[in-house]
């Protein structure tokens, strides 16, 4: 029995790195994938000129009738 549980030991040791490396690559690639969605997002603001033209029409005639 003892075997078995240095054997458990051993390999929960390794696993405790792999899961260490696992965990720390996927928040690398989250703060990564977040600020390249953000960034985009936020994008940049074109200055654009506007022009309002109003036309004048008689409307004397709509009166009349």
């Amino acid at each position: 029995m003892s075997d078995l549980k240095e054997e458990i030991e051993a390999r929960h040791g390794q696993d405790r790195w792999r899961d260490a490396i696992f965990i720390g690559f996927a928040v690398l690639l989250t703060a990564l994938s977040i600020g390249s969605v953000t960034s985009k997002a936020a994008g940049h603001v074109e200055k654009k000129s506007w022009n309002v033209a109003m036309q004048a029409y008689d409307d004397s005639d709509l009166l009349k009738k």
